[in-house]
């Protein structure tokens, strides 16, 4: 159990935090909550959750149906549930899967210390503010002589750079009344 797991391996268990499911289950969960940071395929989940289950962060049972395959249903364990709150502490000024892993980890958070999204919030606007300054630089630097584009599409990632840390620093506000107490997760049935 002390292999690192992927992220879409970590996005699972968040998923499976949530309460026991199917492969199915979670592919649906995943469309209304992960979908826009982390949109997995029902194959990737199906794939996922043996090795969940071998490396002893998530449990399977059979339930029988009639006129149908038997239908298996995956439960997080405690190791499980220990893993997934040890990576959404673990902050990382950059991370290699992309800056949608602040996010996921975010999203999840209600299974980690309380303090644990704030810390991902706080390092995720950190790093949105470094690449504002690093195009508003860029922006100073351009030339009369360069295209009309490269002055457009750099104002869009200044604009939008801008918002996200207006965002963050909204979303950290709403955050601040949680720190008094662990908030709950999710009801997905």
């Amino acid at each position: 159990m002390t292999r690192t797991l992927t992220t879409t391996e970590y996005a699972v268990l968040g998923l499976l935090a949530g309460g026991e499911a199917s492969g199915y289950d979670l592919a649906r969960a995943a469309s209304r909550s992960t979908g826009y940071l982390w949109a997995p395929s029902r194959s990737q989940i199906y794939k996922v959750l043996p090795r969940l289950v071998a490396l002893g962060y998530a449990t399977k049972r059979d339930v029988a149906q009639q006129g149908r395959p038997d239908k298996q249903l995956y439960r997080i364990t405690p190791g499980g549930q220990a893993g997934l709150s040890s990576w959404i502490q673990e902050v990382e000024d950059d991370p290699p899967d992309g800056i949608g892993v602040f996010l996921l980890k975010l999203l999840f958070a209600w299974a980690a210390p309380t303090e644990a999204g704030a810390r991902q919030l706080d390092a995720y606007r950190a790093l949105i503010a470094r690449r504002l300054a690093e195009f508003e630089e860029l922006e100073c630097g351009l030339s009369p002589d360069d295209p009309v584009q490269a002055r457009i599409v750099l104002r869009h990632g200044i604009a939008r750079a801008r918002a996200t840390v207006d965002w963050a620093e909204e979303a950290q506000r709403a955050l601040e009344p949680t720190h008094s107490g662990r908030s709950p997760g999710p009801t997905r049935r």
